[in-house]
């Protein structure tokens, strides 16, 4: 019976966790988050903004 409602527990946690990963409201906060490792090198920063941009334009077209 405990393992049972464990094994329920955690799928519900899992669940959770990717309905709140990939939700689309949290977009903005992870693309920004991607942008950290970048945060000291001006140059590399710039390159993946521009990489991103032209992503963007792709997708809308």
């Amino acid at each position: 019976m405990i393992r049972g409602l464990g094994t329920v527990v955690v799928l519900v946690a899992f669940v959770g966790l990717a309905l709140w990963v990939f939700s689309p409201r949290r977009k903005r906060d992870f693309d920004e988050a991607t942008q950290l490792p970048f945060a000291d090198d001006p140059e590399a920063s710039q390159h993946v903004e521009q990489a991103q941009a032209k992503a963007s334009r792709s997708k809308q077209q």
